[in-house]
């Protein structure tokens, strides 16, 4: 599938060397990050990533050898070829820019801000707000989304929610099996004034 490439100054970005940025269709918004790395002479990595993947990590890395000449002298891709794929290093690229582009392009998907300190019934009640918000947008990885928008460790993000369903903020409901499933309690919604469609 063809995909358009987009210029990234013209959401003020600068993207690192090598690094793309792509619309699945004409006029659409950046949805795709890819990037060519030079294995050896004539063989290069090719890694893609999209930004509303439900993970921070390449969706697809192909390696070619770009010229019969190079898949001759090596006789092909080799082992080594693919253990010098920077997979490292892509991830921490995509990481950094997945995140980036979708606070910038969807400020409304992100979690909202919280105080530094977690304490007042209120604090834990947008906690708890924010990981069903998070689960109802299909999102596979709330506690790490949770975590990057709000500037804290994994652990700390996971603790909050921890937090939320001991004071009873944040209630298990039934649900698709294999699914994250999680509802606002009755009490959070009063704290927040919501409503169910507030959920959604």
């Amino acid at each position: 599938m063809d995909h358009v490439e987009l210029d990234p100054s013209n959401y003020g970005w600068d993207l690192p060397a090598g690094w793309k940025l792509y619309a699945h269709e004409e006029g659409g918004e950046p949805a795709i990050l890819k990037a060519t790395y030079e294995l050896t002479e004539g063989c290069v990595a090719l890694v893609e990533a999209h930004v509303h993947s439900p993970y921070n990590g390449p969706t697809r890395v192909t390696v070619l050898a770009e010229s019969v000449e190079a898949a001759n002298q090596s006789d092909g891709i080799t082992t080594e070829m693919m253990r010098a794929v920077p997979l490292g290093e892509a991830r921490k690229v995509i990481t950094y820019w997945v995140n980036r582009i979708r606070s910038e392009v969807k400020p409304e998907s992100q979690p909202a801000p919280l105080p530094d300190r977690i304490e007042s019934p209120e604090d834990y009640a947008r906690v708890a707000a924010e990981y069903v918000r998070l689960i109802n947008a299909n999102e596979r990885r709330p506690i790490e989304v949770m975590a990057q928008a709000w500037g804290v460790s994994r652990n700390t993000a996971s603790a909050r929610v921890r937090r939320a369903r001991e004071k009873g903020y944040l209630v298990q409901e039934k649900g698709e099996k294999n699914r994250l499933n999680a509802g606002i309690s009755d009490l959070a919604r009063a704290l927040l004034k919501y409503t169910k469609e507030d959920d959604n």
